[in-house]
């Protein structure tokens, strides 16, 4: 992402005394974009770990490796797909939007079926040496537990921003009087 250009410095001229030169700051790198990166990177990464390494750890419900896995997976596509984006410098049309929107689709079906096969088993049975044989790895349950809380949080805020984007949408477009004048 390139910087914005700082620009000329402005002159401003104050009565017939003063004049003053004001340089605009130079830019900044946007840290926050890059320590998003690096959080988002290193929870994916995350995920397949525990996903890999404890993929036969949870009789109880064998779905929670493949929870992370897949979250993983989606998460990296994702990031390549936004990266592809980016570079172009222009929104998708066609094709390429149909993809993104049944990975939108994709994603939240999948954050949903997580949500279902971690909550569901909450508080599984840590001991592996249980009669029946179900029972759940304690370090990877409450992995998945807080990483399907977090998703769960971050889809809500997300829900939050395009609900509140909607209100101001309609709050600030012009009225149109004949339609209200035929209700």
């Amino acid at each position: 992402m390139a910087a914005p250009s700082t620009g000329p410095p402005v002159t401003v001229t104050v009565g017939i005394v003063w004049n003053l030169q004001l340089a605009p700051p130079p830019p900044r790198p946007p840290r926050l974009l890059v320590a998003t990166a690096v959080t988002l990177t290193l929870l994916t990464v995350a995920r397949a770990i525990f996903g890999l390494v404890y993929f036969q750890d949870c009789p109880q419900n064998p779905n929670i490796p493949k929870y992370l896995l897949g979250m993983a997976l989606i998460s990296s596509v994702a990031l390549l797909w936004e990266n592809d984006v980016a570079r172009q410098r222009q929104h998708p049309r066609g094709f390429k939007a149909c993809l993104q929107g049944f990975l939108a689709l994709f994603i939240f079906a999948w954050l949903l079926l997580g949500d279902v096969w971690v909550f569901s088993v909450y508080q599984p049975n840590y001991d592996p040496s249980a009669a029946d044989g179900l029972y759940c790895n304690k370090t990877l349950y409450t992995f998945a537990f807080w990483n399907a809380v977090y998703e769960t949080f971050g889809f809500g805020v997300v829900l939050t921003q395009l609900c509140k984007g909607l209100v101001c949408y309609v709050n600030m477009s012009p009225l149109d009087t004949d339609f209200y004048r035929n209700v």
